[in-house]
């Protein structure tokens, strides 16, 4: 657990921090107890990460960052247990909070490809065919 109602859920891998230089603050995520409890009512399935301490996980896994929407929050695409997920981060705060986090459709991940920045070629080869099923 964090302090001053935040709620610390893992340090940024390496491969975020390589691809977007110079935006992040600090390599550690948490998200506030207030954004949790709003995820965790829209959001169930995917609450269970931030509250069960999975969150690490996610970061471990995460392929692509896409911008999509919002200013001031990078997104990024994670390929877990067979399903993609995306979160946001928060980059307009003076630490790295976590926004967001739900299991896109496959519009909206079709509607993100446009401006995706993948990781890997495997990793985008992987999800180009997700998308052609």
């Amino acid at each position: 657990m964090g302090s001053k109602n935040r709620i610390f859920l893992g340090i940024i891998i390496a491969q975020i921090l390589h691809h977007h230089r110079n935006i992040f603050t600090d390599d550690k995520l948490v998200i506030s107890k207030k954004k949790a409890s709003k995820i965790k009512i829209g959001h169930p399935n995917e609450a269970k990460y931030i509250y069960e301490h999975h969150f690490q996980n996610l970061l471990d896994h995460t392929i692509a960052s896409c911008f999509y929407k919002q200013d001031g929050i990078l997104n990024f695409i994670v390929q877990f247990k067979g399903s993609y997920l995306l979160y946001g981060i928060s980059i307009n705060n003076y630490r790295n909070e976590l926004s967001t986090i739900f299991k896109p459709s496959v519009r909206q991940l079709i509607r993100c490809k446009e401006n995706m920045k993948f990781f890997s070629e495997d990793a985008k080869r992987n999800f180009e065919d997700y998308l052609e099923r």
